[in-house]
């Protein structure tokens, strides 16, 4: 079977939505709405070069959804751009046949979106395919799903950190989908942004502590959180609270795709948000308070309320799945399958494969594991590759129980590891939402060229 971009679902298994007509339709009925389109943006420090990017838009620079948790959360997916969108809901363990979809280019295909969040937490959406070109152009957007009993206490403040590869002239490197890239580091940008702007001031009030939701954009960039006159406290990771700790000058690294949920107190001092970038420190955002003094300080035994996630994993009795990554510069990968055809490295290339699990490159090869519902499952991660590996799994939330060998205890629950090169990692998880689910790799550049896998709940 040839796989085509427009099958790319079906061979996976998962269930593409038909579209549903919505011509005519407005958010009168009740959906929000997320129009796929060109945007010209300033990005640069000189606001007079405009950056011609993509974005599904709404009012302001960066894309904010919010929903509430058990409540039904309605959206319409529009394309006006003039290519197809694979688009999915990162983090959120809602139903399969609805977490990706299918946005065809024009109005008319516009796609209804209807289910109700199990958690609460900081989620994200964007492209699942042709993500080294859609995610760099900007089509990309936060979800805020607010907990069931609100938190009036808290302030939101969504930080959405990117890197983009530009030209001074404005410019969008378009050097999508490029090998070199795809084998070695990803596409790593030269230029930072907060909230789709060059170094913001974003106000937050001094009489209130301020929750601060933080996503890693960038399409392979791992990035170091650093706060200048501020320590707050890491309450949430991927959108799972944790015990409320200190976050200090370490332990603020996010991998591409991966969420951190800050907390700064009632009453603190203006702060500067820098990321560490292979030891050299870029201040990209300013955080300023502002107003009277403090009436809402955070209570002493803080802690935001635990999500329903299934955590009961039976390790005696869990089934373990080898997953191995092979692939990238000096990375082993000698052969792989691919659209049930066996080619050689070079044949790999030649079709801008360059990784592969469990020897298949791409979607379409056989599901790495059918899990009954409510099975406890190991995943035992090989990563033979010169790379890390920031991993993400579609619909569940897993633990890390095993690094190198090291058995790990008391590991956050999340939907986003990082797998070190050469090593071995064990991860644990409860299949317990069903349908056809994805394996990927978080760098844009290596799931476009073959480092995805799909598995199955029953």
């Amino acid at each position: 079977m040839q796989l085509s971009r427009r099958g790319f679902v079906g061979a996976l298994g998962l269930a593409a939505v038909h579209p549903r007509l919505a011509a005519g339709e407005t958010s009168a009925d009740g959906f929000q709405i997320l129009r796929a389109q060109k945007y010209v943006a300033e990005l640069l420090e000189n606001t007079e070069i405009k950056t011609l990017l993509w974005r599904f838009s709404i009012e302001e620079k960066a894309t904010v959804l919010r929903a509430k948790q058990g409540s039904e959360l309605k959206v319409r997916v529009i394309n006006d751009l003039d290519r197809e969108i694979w688009f999915h809901w990162f983090g959120i363990r809602g139903p399969s046949d609805l977490m990706t979809l299918n946005i065809q280019p024009g109005e008319a295909n516009s796609v209804d979106c209807v289910f109700t969040p199990p958690d609460a937490g900081t989620f994200w959406f964007g492209p699942l395919t042709d993500a080294s070109r859609q995610r760099d152009m900007g089509l990309y957007g936060l979800l805020i799903v607010e907990e069931k009993q609100a938190i009036p206490a808290l302030t939101d403040v969504p930080l959405i950190i990117d890197d983009w590869k530009i030209a001074d002239d404005g410019k969008i490197d378009e050097s999508f989908g490029d090998l070199q890239a795809a084998v070695g580091a990803g596409r790593l940008g030269n230029w930072f942004t907060v909230n789709g702007a060059y170094l913001p001031h974003l106000k937050l009030p001094a009489n209130r502590p301020c929750r601060l939701r933080a996503l890693n954009a960038s399409n392979s960039r791992a990035m170091g959180l650093q706060f200048k006159g501020a320590d707050p406290l890491v309450v949430a990771l991927d959108g799972q609270p944790i015990a409320p700790r200190q976050g200090g000058m370490l332990g603020l690294v996010l991998q591409p795709g991966q969420r951190i949920d800050l907390v700064l107190d009632a009453g603190g001092d203006d702060a500067v948000m820098a990321l560490d970038i292979a030891g050299d420190i870029v201040e990209v955002c300013y955080l300023e308070r502002e107003g009277g003094a403090s009436d809402a300080a955070l209570e002493d035994n803080f802690a935001l309320p635990i999500n329903p996630i299934t955590v009961n994993v039976s390790l005696l009795k869990a089934r373990t799945i080898p997953v191995a990554i092979a692939g990238g510069a000096k990375g082993g990968l000698k052969s792989a399958t691919f659209k049930n055809e066996v080619l050689d490295l070079r044949g790999l290339l030649e079709r801008g494969m360059a990784w592969a699990i469990n020897g298949v490159a791409g979607p379409g090869g056989e599901v790495i594991g059918k899990f009954a519902k409510g099975e406890s499952i190991i995943l035992d991660i090989d990563n033979a590759t010169q790379f890390d590996q920031p991993l993400h799994i579609h619909g569940h939330v897993w633990q890390v129980i095993e690094q190198g060998g090291a058995i790990q205890e008391g590991q956050p629950w999340r939907d986003t590891t990082l797998v070190p090169a050469m090593q071995r990692q064990k991860l644990a998880f409860v299949a317990d939402n069903p349908g056809i689910w994805v394996l990927q790799s978080l760098v844009a550049e290596r799931v476009d060229s073959g480092l995805i896998a799909s598995f199955a709940t029953e």
